[in-house]
């Protein structure tokens, strides 16, 4: 940030005790006025990048102080250019959209690529990043996998080029003759008084749309759907994120980042690295114990269930779950639970045999414990 670079307030066309309501007025005009696709001067460039730039410091309060008491000098001093525009990248958006202009990264991309990289760093981090849940499966992130994600991304339309109308759709609002706003000047005395506001029928963007475009419905944009391979590293834990590039052609800067979700069922849960499986036994098995097999992470493992078995109790089988961290491995916890396979008939008749026999020695137990005399 060179000393000899413009005011910007200057820039702006607002005075130094202008309201976050004026300068966010003025930003609208200058960029219905410089923007890209509708100035083809050959200062339009530049001029677009300054009043952008103007605008993001000016309408953040601490960026603006430090602005006012030590200039461009005191902004390099504590923000990179990246942070001049940190946290106001929806607001552009929202402005852009209100506006008819499309997408405010789109213009940034398409026009002014060496301008991102300068402000946002080769990675842009934090600004073009779109979310994406992927479900994996135990399995995977303990061994690591390649996988694929699919996201969804705005594509400027192709036949509007982000304005929202058909070709010759749109014509100037006669309301604010194409300025966005309008002025009204009143005379009090000696005093003349002039105010300026959003223009009511188009909404600051200075045109009307006649004929919605066909093809993005007059959104400007066009959502596309597109896929990326990823490789999920071993170790991976449920809740952590990736940061991948795009690979998109058209924004090298866009990052994914995805969140990882391990797959959860019924009967295999995962609890910080602790590989918790829920094992049916039979009521036979529960007065016996026996011996089942689990599906761990790196191959079958056999656990001794011991007699008697009861739902809910747990058996621990240390360092064969999932990863913790720094090598570190969760346990296997199996806990069982009875199921009674009352449609068997041969069973139900064994059962009913077995059940006489219990019932024989249950009631003699029953009436030497429950004598009152």
């Amino acid at each position: 940030m060179s000393s000899t670079r413009k005011d910007y307030y200057e820039i702006l066309g607002v005075p130094r005790n202008a309201t976050k309501e004026e300068i966010k007025r003025a930003y609208r005009r200058l960029a219905l006025q410089y923007h890209p696709d509708r100035n083809k001067s050959p200062d339009a460039e530049e001029k677009f990048k300054e009043i952008s730039e103007a605008y993001a410091v000016l309408m953040d309060d601490e960026k603006r102080r430090i602005y006012d008491m030590y200039g461009h000098e005191g902004l390099s001093g504590a923000y990179t250019r990246e942070d001049l525009f940190r946290g106001r990248i929806e607001d552009f958006e929202d402005i852009f959209r209100d506006l008819g202009l499309g997408s405010f990264r789109s213009v940034f991309d398409r026009f002014f690529r060496d301008f991102v990289t300068e402000i946002f760093g080769e990675e842009r981090r934090g600004v073009e990043e779109t979310l994406v849940d992927l479900e994996v499966t135990p399995r995977e992130i303990f061994e690591g996998a390649d996988r694929e994600v699919q996201y969804v991304v705005d594509e400027v339309c192709g036949r509007c080029r982000g304005s929202g109308a058909e070709p010759g759709g749109l014509r100037d609002c006669s309301a604010c003759r194409g300025t966005g706003q309008v002025v009204r000047t009143s005379v009090l005395g000696h005093m003349t008084y002039t105010v300026a506001r959003t223009c009511d029928v188009c909404h600051g963007r200075g045109q009307i749309v006649e004929k919605q475009c066909r093809v993005c419905g007059g959104a400007g944009v066009l959502k596309k759907f597109q896929k990326q391979p990823i490789k999920i590293p071993r170790g991976a834990t449920d809740g952590s994120i990736l940061r991948i590039a795009a690979g998109d052609p058209s924004n090298p800067y866009k990052t994914i980042l995805v969140r990882i979700r391990v797959k959860q069922t019924r009967h295999v849960r995962v609890v910080d690295g602790d590989l918790v499986v829920r094992v049916p036994v039979s009521p036979s098995e529960a007065v016996l114990g026996t011996v089942v097999r689990v599906s761990g992470p790196d191959g079958p493992v056999d656990v001794k269930l011991s007699p008697p078995i009861r739902t809910g109790s747990r058996v621990v089988v240390k360092g064969k779950g999932l990863w913790r961290g720094r090598g570190v491995r969760g346990d296997l916890i199996v806990r069982p639970y009875i199921v009674v396979p009352h449609k068997n008939r041969d069973l139900r008749k064994t059962y009913e045999q077995i059940s006489r026999i219990e019932r024989a020695i249950m009631d003699r137990v029953r009436a030497k414990i429950l004598r009152v005399d």
